[in-house]
């Protein structure tokens, strides 16, 4: 009878004891409930959600606080917490299949309807470069090597806008550039360009024709630099899911303005074809292998030339916002008459290294470092140079 007695008060005891947990456990879901209530109603979801999470945490069997927490996910498009959550409301509470099934078809409506494709995407960076070697050079052929070293800031913008989707693709699009330097204010360049672009699907072929103009200005006082047309059909051939072909070839038509010196004969019709390989991996990395052949016929004969270009690349994602890509290009170049101040043909044997390293802030914005190092040797001394790139940018993509 005494061990019986001792129970009992040890039970009224616990329960004495227990009681203001309880009521501080009931208190405190009401008031998160009552926070969640009112933020969901001014439709601040997110706060909304995190009152309702902390509802559910005390009580697991609040059946409304899962409906409610799972429309706070729907409302800010988190698709798979908001299906969780609605789920759970209805198994606590049948009554409330009716309305958790309304949200959960409505989300599995929008995944299957087609994301609606914007016909303006507007794309670009800014940002910081330091190079060691400040080299003349925006269409591709070297003009001026000064072995002055120099930081610059640059601005790249490109607005691209669709006229047409595939399968039957046009669009236009205008491209700017801008660099200023800290020091060889000469060498500042400023180039715009406009083109259009069509497409055409049929798989396992895709084609792709551009077209495009571009107009340099050279040093402070905006110069007239260099005018290039330029014409590129590609054609690619996706083999399987990992692999993907791509032929192409690029006609220039170069024409260099009388304000540098040495560019009044460097005026010049440039072809260029090629091919790539590119092989996809599953962690959505790539591997890119390239070659392509050139000729440059020029009204000087200084700049006459033919050309190889073997590329190698490779794209590793270190995680879900960090790339990391690297990539290698040997270019030699033969040029076909004797060089007027030499006396002697040139030869030119160009290897460049380079490295980027980019991180994705949000969806409109990210961060990127780069490294170049480019070694140029050429039986001239003129042309003989090396030169790094150090940069720092922010991407942006709306």
């Amino acid at each position: 009878m005494r061990q019986i007695k001792k129970i009992i008060l040890i039970i009224v005891f616990l329960t004495f004891l227990l009681s203001p947990f309880r009521v501080n456990a009931v208190e405190s879901t009401e008031i998160h409930f009552s926070k969640a209530v009112v933020a969901f109603g001014e439709k601040n979801y997110q706060e909304a959600a995190e009152e309702f999470e902390a509802v559910v945490k005390i009580n697991p069997t609040d059946s409304k606080a899962y409906y409610y927490l799972g429309s706070c996910y729907f409302y800010l498009k988190d698709y798979p917490k908001a299906k969780e959550a609605l789920l759970k409301a209805s198994a606590l509470d049948p009554a409330l299949e009716g309305a958790t099934g309304v949200l959960i078809d409505e989300m599995e409506g929008e995944k299957r309807m087609p994301p609606e494709k914007k016909k303006l995407s507007i794309s670009g960076k800014f940002g910081v470069e330091y190079d060691d070697n400040v080299i003349l050079n925006p269409s591709g052929t070297v003009t001026a090597v000064t072995d002055e070293k120099d930081s610059r800031a640059v601005f790249d913008l490109n607005l691209d806008y669709k006229l047409l989707e595939e399968p039957l693709g046009l669009a236009g699009f205008y491209h700017f550039y801008q660099s200023r330097h800290g020091e060889l204010t000469d060498y500042n360049i400023q180039g715009h360009t406009i083109g259009i672009s069509t497409s055409a699907k049929r798989d396992p072929w895709k084609f792709r024709g551009q077209y495009s103009f571009d107009y340099y200005y050279l040093g402070l006082s905006r110069n007239n630099y260099l005018a290039v047309h330029t014409l590129i059909p590609t054609a690619n051939l996706t083999l399987g899911k990992d692999k993907l072909i791509q032929f192409y070839y690029q006609f220039r038509q170069k024409n260099y303005f009388q304000c540098t010196a040495g560019a009044t004969d460097q005026d010049a019709v440039n072809n260029m074809a090629g091919v790539n390989q590119y092989f996809f991996f599953g962690n959505k990395s790539y591997l890119k292998l390239g070659y392509s052949y050139e000729n440059n016929n020029a009204e000087g004969n200084n700049w006459d030339y033919n050309g190889h270009y073997v590329l190698l690349s490779y794209l590793y994602p270190l995680n879900e916002n960090l790339k990391l890509k690297l990539g290698f290009t040997y270019n030699p170049a033969r040029y076909q008459n004797i060089d007027t101040a030499a006396n002697k043909k040139r030869e030119d044997n160009q290897q460049e290294y380079s490295l980027s390293l980019s991180r994705k802030v949000n969806q409109s914005f990210g961060l990127s470092f780069g490294y170049t190092y480019v070694d140029n040797d050429s039986n001239i001394a003129t042309y003989k140079y090396e030169r790094s790139i150090c940069s720092l940018t922010t991407e942006f993509k709306f």
